[in-house]
């Protein structure tokens, strides 16, 4: 016990002597330092004057000759610049030049009159003369390699920069076996320990109170040595004292336990805290980086194998507090990836150890290095003005990924996910108020801005699927698209903008292969009751309406966005917009019409068949009218291209649905007559239905009412539509002769058989008449000659088809009907003969 007092009073003594004798030491240095420094301002002072008078007189020798004279726009810019810097500068600063001056004086005014007199040569296009290079590295990539040089620079040759002068070997070979001296030294001393306790050569207290005199000794040697030729050498001695004072306080607890574990642990603090202020004194990385490793190994060396995470937590946060202190002093930057790394390394080894029962003891600790991490980085480039560099923002990143994934982690398994959501609110809301500093305080780091909006949109994107349910995602990403762009207008934030673009575009993705499978792809229940339909039609009316409806007003913000706010974000401050706005606006129309038409397609084909199967089909032709519609009214308000093709292209649409689709789900049959009649006619199978003829006449009657819509319209836009109004026009009535056909057809057939065939040929006949009619009122050749083509076909059929199929009362009706309504043909002939008087030229063709 005596021993253990001796060794405490020797600590006492010797170490606040040895730390007042540097200390001393060290004033003295840097006084004598300030005094040079001094001298070499002053010098430099004096230099600076005598550069700026001989610039004057220069400027007024070389400007008056070369005023009487052109002279070249060059030099003309290179004098104003001159004389610009010069009237910059102060009087007080301007002395009169030394006689040694007047020769270098005359010898420069020569040289830069002969460069003034030569011309500049400047080609008629030096932009396309000029060749490529490639582009410069932007500040931020060069202060990313510049700190990884330095960092590189102190591994390799012990400081941040290479001596000029001083060649790579020198630099390599002193460093590194400085570095293996002081290493084996130090083992040396642990072998001394070693060998003293095998052979009981000297006592315990003696042996920690040698190793202890040893250390002092290496730091006082190093101090001593500090900024002389020995320089390296001292940093070496400086780092080897500390680490063998770490050495003989951990000796002395766990190799011949003199000193108790709290007692250790507070000489090893002791240790860090004084290896911390001589660093700083002494303007030495070296003794710093010691520090940090020896600071970070002591909870290691001293570990008892029991879990005391707030212990180790605490000494931990207040470690890396004091690193952050030293780094805001001195800016070293490879402090700050050197605490960072060990502090994580620590903190997951200790996590070997966690139970659920820690969690209380854990997370605020793992938030508190968050938070520390995060501000190196926040003090750093914002409160000091400096500029963010890449590791800056790699570190930044990588911090909140290892605390996100690390707590979600410890949330996840204590309480579940949904209260994960919690987490991802707080660091979103902890990045929106990075944001907010940055915009109000007018901070000019573009690159840190961005990481901050960046972050803030991730987190705040990952809470809704934490608290929704799949079905809902969808639309909780629409509506964050929608605030994000409307935020983007009023702080004029391209790159907020450019990320609500993207989410939007996660937002279609999900919808197409996510959500529009997993509601559609699997067959509705049609036994269910109509309470549970009406429910489920309600979740899918909002689970793809609001999309659809938010990328809708995503159109109008993109058109006109929000007015700016006070907290607008400069231009200098943001990113460039890579997406043109009259690009997004036609794309943004594309898709919310792609996405209505197909979801309108799919819910009224389920809910109809639910409903009332026979008008599945019809409202399906509805859609595609619809669709069409929209595409022909955009195409009148702003002719294009595009607009005309796409119309086309819907519009050959609806008529493969109609042949394909919608006349094979109404039985349409090719069969004979009748029963051994070699003579086939088209109908509808099955008995006649006026139910399904409603149905059919639904379908027929939009699509030619479209058709004819479209053909009036387009009359307005002339030659531009070339001849889709002729196709419009021609298939309107071919699909009104081919739906009366079959109609009639089908229904005498079912009703009036006798007068089946006579019936189909009144109907052409009387169709044939008004083409004629119509061509001769109008003028247009086409209908007259379609219709005297119909007549010419009806009389065929009366003849050699109806006159042998027809009953005797029904042929005597049906030969009346026709002859009369070809009468009417000639009639309307005779009526308007001077139509054709000399003025056949004029026809209309169309």
């Amino acid at each position: 016990m005596d021993d253990f007092w001796g060794f405490i009073v020797f600590l006492l003594i010797i170490v606040p002597v040895a730390l007042v004798v540097m200390l001393a030491v060290i004033m003295s240095r840097q006084n004598r330092y300030r005094d040079e420094i001094g001298q070499a301002l002053r010098k430099i002072e004096q230099s600076l004057s005598e550069n700026a008078k001989l610039l004057r007189e220069l400027s007024q020798r070389v400007a008056a000759p070369v005023a009487e004279t052109s002279r070249p726009a060059v030099f003309e810019s290179h004098t104003q610049s001159i004389e610009r810097v010069l009237a910059e500068m102060p009087a007080a600063a301007i002395e009169p030049a030394p006689p040694t001056t007047e020769f270098a004086t005359e010898t420069l005014a020569e040289t830069m009159m002969e460069t003034a007199a030569e011309p500049a040569v400047v080609p008629e296009n030096s932009w396309s003369q000029a060749d490529w290079q490639p582009a410069e590295p932007s500040r931020f990539e060069l202060a990313a390699q510049k700190i990884l040089k330095e960092i590189w620079n102190w591994i390799i040759v012990g400081e941040g920069h290479r001596p000029e002068g001083v060649a790579m070997e020198y630099a390599v070979a002193s460093n590194w076996l400085l570095r293996i001296g002081v290493l084996i030294l130090v083992t040396g001393i642990g072998f001394f320990l070693k060998y003293s306790i095998d052979n009981g050569l000297l006592g315990e207290q003696a042996r920690v109170a040698l190793t202890v005199l040893a250390g002092v000794g290496m730091i006082i040697g190093g101090v001593r040595l500090v900024g002389g030729k020995y320089h390296l050498f001292s940093q070496g001695l400086l780092g080897g004292g500390i680490a063998v004072l770490y050495f003989s306080v951990f000796a002395a607890h766990s190799f011949y336990h003199l000193i108790e574990a709290y007692p250790t642990f507070a000489l090893m603090i002791l240790v860090t805290a004084c290896a911390a202020v001589l660093a700083i004194r002494l303007d030495s990385m070296l003794v710093a980086i010691f520090a940090i490793i020896g600071g970070y190994c002591t909870p290691i060396l001293l570990s008892t194998g029991q879990v005391n995470f707030p212990g180790l937590f605490s000494y931990m946060l207040l470690l890396g507090v004091g690193i952050l202190a030293v780094n805001w002093y001195k800016q070293w930057h490879l402090l700050n990836f050197l605490g960072f790394f060990f502090n994580y390394l620590l903190f997951f080894g200790s996590m070997q150890k966690y139970e659920i029962g820690y969690f209380w003891q854990v997370l605020p600790f793992l938030s508190g290095f968050f938070v520390l991490y995060s501000t190196t980085v926040f003090l750093f480039c914002l409160v000091s003005r400096t500029k963010s560099t890449l590791l800056d923002l790699l570190a930044l990143i990588v911090n909140a990924a290892i605390f996100f994934m690390t707590a979600y982690d410890l949330i996840e398994d204590a309480y579940g996910q949904i209260w994960t959501a919690m987490l991802t609110v707080a660091l979103a809301a902890f990045y929106v108020v990075h944001v907010y500093y940055c915009l109000a305080r007018r901070v000019a780091d573009r690159e840190l801005l961005v990481s901050f909006i960046g972050l803030a949109a991730f987190f705040v994107t990952i809470t809704l699927p934490l608290l929704l349910s799949n079905q809902w995602i969808t639309v909780s990403w629409s509506l964050q698209a929608l605030v994000m762009l409307w935020m983007a207008g009023k702080l004029r934030s391209a790159f907020l903008r450019q990320v609500a673009y993207l989410l939007y575009l996660i937002v279609v993705v999900r919808l197409c292969f996510i959500d529009l499978p997993g509601q559609y792809g699997v067959a509705m229940d049609g036994d269910q009751a109509f309470g549970e339909f009406l429910l489920s039609l309600l979740e899918r009316v909002i689970s793809f309406g609001i999309p659809i409806a938010s990328l809708a007003l995503a159109y109008t913000l993109i058109e006109k966005p929000a007015p700016a706010s006070e907290l607008a974000c400069e231009a200098g401050n943001d990113v460039p917009l890579w997406l043109k706005d009259n690009w997004l606006l036609q794309a943004t129309l594309i898709i919310v019409a792609g996405m209505l038409f197909v979801v309108l397609q799919l819910e009224l084909y389920r809910s109809f068949g639910y409903l009332y199967p026979p008008l599945q089909l019809p409202v399906l032709t509805l859609v595609w009218l619809a669709m069409s519609m929209l595409l022909l009214l955009r195409y009148l308000s702003g002719p294009s291209a595009w607009l005309l093709q796409a119309l086309r292209l819907f519009l050959i649409g609806v008529a493969i649905k109609l042949l394909l689709f919608d006349l094979p789900s109404w039985d349409i049959d090719l069969g004979q007559i009748a029963y051994d009649d070699s003579v086939w006619t088209l109908r509808y199978g099955g008995a006649y239905s006026f139910q399904m003829a409603l149905m059919r006449l639904l379908d027929f009657a939009a699509i030619i009412g479209f058709l004819l819509f479209a053909f009036r319209r387009l009359a307005s836009i002339g030659e531009e539509a070339g001849n889709i109004r002729q196709w419009l026009g021609g298939a309107a009535l071919v699909l009104l002769f081919a739906f009366l056909s079959l109609e009639i057809n089908s229904l005498l057939y079912q009703y009036v058989p006798g007068l089946r065939s006579g019936g189909v040929s009144i109907l052409w006949s009387i169709f044939a008449l008004s083409l004629v009619f119509a061509g001769i009122k109008h003028q247009v050749s086409a209908f007259r000659l379609t219709g005297l083509a119909l007549f010419a076909l009806v009389a065929w059929k009366v003849f050699f088809i109806d006159l042998a199929r027809l009953e005797q009362i029904y042929r005597i009706v049906a030969f009346i009907v026709l002859g009369m309504l070809a009468l009417g043909g000639a009639f309307f002939y005779m009526r308007y003969q001077q139509t054709f008087m000399g003025n056949n030229a004029d026809e209309k063709t169309s």
